[in-house]
């Protein structure tokens, strides 16, 4: 039989371990909790653009694809204010750049980007980069998520 004093030094390291065992759990909890809601933000942001798809949209992506001279003002009549919200930001803003916000906008990643439009990845990099300064993107954020969030306020 263990005396008093063994007891108690028992039930008091059993005490803390409990205490270690739920701050622990509180923790990987309460990160767990934080991570899910800002994935959450993501999911509902993709939604919404993905909701507004149609078949002029299947068109804007074709021609984006196909690097077509009429991707531009087909996009332009799908999203009106896709411009006017950009210049917003900056009015010093290039064409090309703003036809490059458009792919962004549309989904596409750097490596496609590259190959529609028969240019270099490092080349699509090195323009996405300077974009992001130019609009004042934080490092943070995500290029696409920010635009899209920007374009339908």
């Amino acid at each position: 039989m263990l005396s008093k004093q063994d007891k108690k030094k028992h039930k008091q390291s059993f005490s803390i371990y409990y205490l270690v065992i739920g701050g622990v759990t509180t923790i990987i909890s309460l990160a767990y909790y934080i991570l899910f809601l800002s994935g959450e933000e993501k999911k509902s942001i993709k939604n919404s653009f993905h909701d507004h798809k149609t078949e002029a949209f299947d068109e804007i992506i074709q021609l984006a694809k196909n690097n077509s001279p009429e991707f531009w003002a087909h996009f332009q009549e799908k999203y009106p204010t896709f411009r006017k919200k950009l210049i917003e930001i900056n009015a010093n803003l290039k064409v090309s750049e703003i036809i490059l916000c458009a792919y962004i906008y549309l989904g596409f990643n750097t490596k496609d980007i590259a190959e529609y439009t028969f240019k270099a990845v490092q080349t699509i990099k090195n323009n996405k980069y300077n974009l992001r300064k130019r609009l004042n993107i934080p490092p943070k954020d995500d290029t696409t998520l920010w635009l899209r969030k920007k374009i339908e306020e």
